[in-house]
């Protein structure tokens, strides 16, 4: 066991731990208690059988370039982890030695970032991104234990859960309808071509609950119009389409009722391929770009409360709760691989889901009993 840190005459700590070969290393720090964890970690590695000493002087950004080009992810999870390193983690940890974090050192990284308002789930993201590449350098000999442990989290909230009433969806199908376009050069609004697909888009959505990506990911081939099916091989992504969706449960066929029939008739009806959705340019849609452009301002003109283009999802799986569709059925129409959040978030819509409740509250309240008031403090004497 290493001897207990001795302060020097420099101000800084020091302690010597025993080598398997023998010989003794030195370890200085400012810090006491950097010193005593590295010493501690030293001495569990040589415990384990580990006899290679890490060479401190690697940094977490080197350690880092080998870490992203050993990597093999989807191109979405490679440009949010780019994003992450470069706006939150090389600016912290890129210049420093792998054995030099603490666990503290981590944690007053997190409350950092809280307190420079970042979000939670990107707090989250980060932290994981930063745990994986140190636990990588644990596994590879380059670090004895990853300082992320036992760090602290801000806690994500997420949403209330939303959804749109029937009345709120004929409204925002009439807003879209009803969508003009101003002309740049004479001032003037004229009706938007694209109007009916917008309307087949939300059609859609709120009924068959697929997600955005898959909407926008759909081709003319994936639409069975004469047995009302769309097909989910593929979805959108900011980078293009991805040629599976988002898991093994979520490549489907969905059904969808003749009125969303009727309305994508009108936009696909004449196409035997291609995107089903658009951009005015022709290119496959952006749903960030709907959502901004589209989906806001028909919520505003049909005077719904604003809400994300994915409420349109928690609107399909709740209308089918409050039609007594299984959860089961449920989550094979939404992709879920299991039906776990079909059966909590949804379970209060199902018909009678409280009738038994309801009823032994009918059945108590039968019960006669006395109110305790000053004029009545005893009861009547039995007749």
């Amino acid at each position: 066991m290493a001897p207990k840190p001795t302060k020097l005459p420099s101000g800084n700590w020091n302690t010597k731990v025993r080598m398997p070969d023998g010989s003794r290393r030195s370890i200085t720090d400012p810090l006491k208690r950097v010193v005593e964890q590295k010493a501690r970690e030293l001495e569990a590695s040589f415990a384990r059988g580990v006899t290679a000493v890490p060479d401190e002087k690697v940094t977490v950004g080197e350690w880092a370039v080998k870490w992203f080009l050993a990597r093999r992810v989807e191109p979405n999870t490679a440009a949010k982890n780019d994003s992450h390193w470069r706006n939150h983690i090389r600016p912290k940890w890129g210049a420093w030695p792998l054995a030099q974090i603490d666990r503290l050192d981590v944690q007053a990284w997190v409350n950092d970032m809280a307190d420079a308002g970042i979000g939670a789930p990107t707090i989250g993201a980060v932290y994981n991104l930063l745990s994986k590449i140190l636990g990588d350098a644990v596994l590879s000999k380059k670090l004895h234990a990853s300082p992320c442990v036992e760090v602290q989290l801000p806690k994500v909230v997420k949403p209330t859960e939303r959804w749109l009433s029937r009345h709120e969806y004929d409204r925002i199908q009439l807003a879209l309808a009803n969508r003009a376009l101003q002309v740049a050069r004479t001032g003037r609004y004229k009706p938007d071509p694209q109007a009916p697909m917008w309307q087949a888009f939300v059609a859609l959505g709120c009924f068959s609950g697929l997600r955005p990506g898959e909407l926008a990911g759909l081709d003319v081939e994936h639409l069975d119009l004469e047995r009302n099916l769309a097909r989910v091989q593929q979805v959108m992504t900011r980078y293009g389409p991805k040629p599976y969706p988002k898991n093994s449960a979520s490549e489907r066929w969905v059904p969808f009722p003749q009125e969303v029939a009727d309305l994508l008739w009108r936009w696909v009806g004449d196409r035997g391929s291609g995107a089903v959705f658009t951009s005015p340019d022709g290119a496959r849609l952006d749903d960030r770009n709907f959502a901004r452009r589209v989906w806001a301002p028909a919520l505003e003109e049909a005077g719904v409360p604003a809400c994300r283009v994915y409420v349109m999802r928690h609107t399909a799986a709740s209308w089918l709760a409050q039609a007594g569709v299984s959860s089961d059925e449920i989550a094979d129409i939404l992709g879920h691989s299991s039906t776990r959040i079909t059966s909590t978030v949804y379970r209060h819509m199902r018909p009678g889901v409280h009738e038994r409740v309801r009823a032994a509250w009918d059945g108590a309240g039968a019960a006669t009993h006395v109110l305790h008031t000053p004029d009545n403090e005893k009861a009547p004497p039995a007749a």
